[in-house]
């Protein structure tokens, strides 16, 4: 059963930001990085628990070649998005949004 997926405002807004620097250095590369999180999107949708766990409920996949990971964790039929973070830049920065988190 595929769950809801839903971002964070600041997740989304890393993606969006992830995508613009990453597509300032090289256009195409910016496409191959939009698709590989959206393929991050759709295997965290389809299969959650295959994703790592770490930091108590908090899982995680990489997204494509690039030094990003999708962080987050499953609340019923919902799958909530904390972080699209750059795995070598502020460890744990995300984890006050999960007290922060409007359902």
């Amino acid at each position: 059963m595929t769950k809801h997926l839903r971002l964070h405002p600041e997740a989304s807004n890393e993606a969006i930001e992830a995508r613009a620097w990453i597509g300032d250095d090289d256009l195409h590369q910016g496409k191959v990085f939009t698709d590989a999180l959206d393929e991050a999107f759709q295997r965290i949708k389809r299969c959650p628990l295959i994703c790592r766990r770490f930091d108590g409920e908090f899982r995680r996949t990489r997204v494509g070649k690039f030094r990003y990971s999708v962080i987050f964790r499953i609340r019923g039929d919902e799958i909530q998005v904390m972080a699209v973070m750059h795995q070598h830049r502020r460890p744990g920065y995300w984890k006050e949004r999960a007290g922060s988190w409007s359902d």
